[in-house]
């Protein structure tokens, strides 16, 4: 991974466009007390990408085996494998704000349900007036 970013830094960069003149104007400006060339800076601003967007993976992988385990010890419980004095507080409150979040999706889901057949209903009423 890194050796592509220093790939990408070693294209050259013109120095005579005028987006980069504004660039590095505005670079200039704020960075007053550091001397940064627009490679080093281009390279930086690369590889804080690279670490933004691996650690925005890592974040939703850690959230997807979070949710995976929980979905586990749901499934343990609800076979009786797994008895409510076995399991900790932190455990006890993760399962309970998990079944109030799929209480909430199933009440949405119901609701979405009854409307459809009340839209079915009418439908088929106003077809078998005609």
């Amino acid at each position: 991974m890194k050796e592509r970013t220093q790939e990408k830094s070693l294209i050259k960069v013109n120095e005579n466009n005028v987006f980069y003149k504004i660039k590095s104007f505005f670079l200039k400006l704020f960075n007053k007390d550091k001397n940064i060339t627009s490679s080093e800076y281009s390279v930086s601003n690369q590889v804080e990408r690279v670490e933004n967007k691996n650690s925005f993976k890592e974040s939703i992988k850690n959230i997807e085996n979070e949710e995976t385990q929980l979905l586990k010890l749901q499934k343990q419980y609800r076979k009786g494998e797994i008895k409510e004095e076995e399991l900790t507080e932190e455990q006890v409150k993760s399962l309970c704000s998990l079944y109030d979040k799929q209480i909430v999706y199933l009440k949405k889901s119901n609701e979405i349900r009854k409307q459809r057949l009340l839209e079915y209903k009418n439908k088929h009423k106003l077809q078998s007036e005609n």
